[in-house]
């Protein structure tokens, strides 16, 4: 039992649990953009800065949409639940939610422009973000380094890169996709060093183990819906794995939006009322496991 699933998520009054049972891989780069260095006070084309900027405009793109098997069963879940929930509260007529579940059929039958459409108005701008980033590989550019004075143009820009990659795709098809959005023009000035990498992971969800801890959220919340689902950040699960132990992310939590929101970011918490009522599912699941 891993970390980070079990936690409520609230959408159009549907009640989810992402029990997490698969995990993106990551390949980190390190970029370094050549340009002329020279004297402030003239300033050139070829400032490395200038061309580093360039490169990370472009790779903050999103990326094209790919649906994992995960992910097809956590919004064809979603969308049925939508859909029963609607019509359990209302009578007839076509409210968000419905709206909403139509646009997750459109978006698992191939209409990538669709899951916008059920993001809009029913998830919150949190759920939203991590929603785009577990069905595409992700580029975030996140250190920028760059000139040693005011007055002095740089000829050497790095840009570390933090990006994602979804199972299925591996670090070499990952490299050709940063070199095809760079483009020639820029990759004739940019060097790509691999700095640390690791393939996705996936755990079995016809197992022994995953039933088990979706049975643990139902009996504490009547109206749970547990669902498997990939996450975008990675886990022990990458070194379990190598000794053919499956790991699944289960911290059961009771929260709002904000607990994602804190992650890595000012007063990381959770709250006590959700430690209060997530840490007796998590011993019930263990005793149910151990029998």
């Amino acid at each position: 039992i891993n970390e980070a699933g079990g936690v409520l998520v609230e959408a159009a009054g549907v009640r989810l649990y992402p029990i997490q049972v698969a995990e993106k891989g990551y390949s980190v780069y390190r970029l370094t953009v050549r340009g002329s260095s020279g004297h402030g006070s003239q300033p050139r084309p070829y400032n490395a800065a200038v061309r580093a900027a360039e490169v990370i405009r472009r790779l903050a793109e999103p990326g094209p949409v790919r649906l994992t098997p995960t992910m097809r069963t956590f919004f064809d879940g979603l969308g049925a639940a939508l859909e029963s929930h609607r019509a359990a509260a209302t009578t007839g007529g076509a409210g968000p939610g419905r709206a909403a579940a139509a646009a997750l059929r459109a978006f698992t039958s191939g209409d990538d422009r669709a899951l916008e459409v059920a993001l809009r108005g029913e998830c919150s701008p949190v759920y939203a973000r991590a929603a785009r980033a577990v069905v595409r590989d992700t580029i975030s550019p996140n250190v920028v380094r760059a000139g040693v004075k005011y007055n002095v143009i740089p000829g050497e820009a790095t840009i570390d890169l933090d990006t994602r990659r979804l199972p299925g795709t591996d670090e070499a098809a990952l490299r050709g996709h940063i070199e095809a959005v760079l483009g020639p023009e820029l990759m004739a000035h940019t060097s790509i060093e691999l700095l640390i990498d690791a393939d996705g992971v996936e755990a079995p969800t016809d197992g022994r183990i995953y039933p088990i801890l979706a049975d643990a959220v139902r009996a504490a919340d009547p109206e749970a819906i547990p669902l498997p689902v990939l996450v975008p950040y990675a886990t022990d699960a990458k070194h379990l794995i190598k000794l053919d132990v499956p790991a699944y992310g289960f911290s059961p939590l009771q929260q709002d939006d904000s607990y994602f929101d804190r992650w890595h970011g000012a007063d990381e918490r959770v709250s006590i009322a959700g430690l209060r009522w997530g840490l007796p599912v998590l011993y019930d699941a263990v005793r149910r496991f151990c029998g």
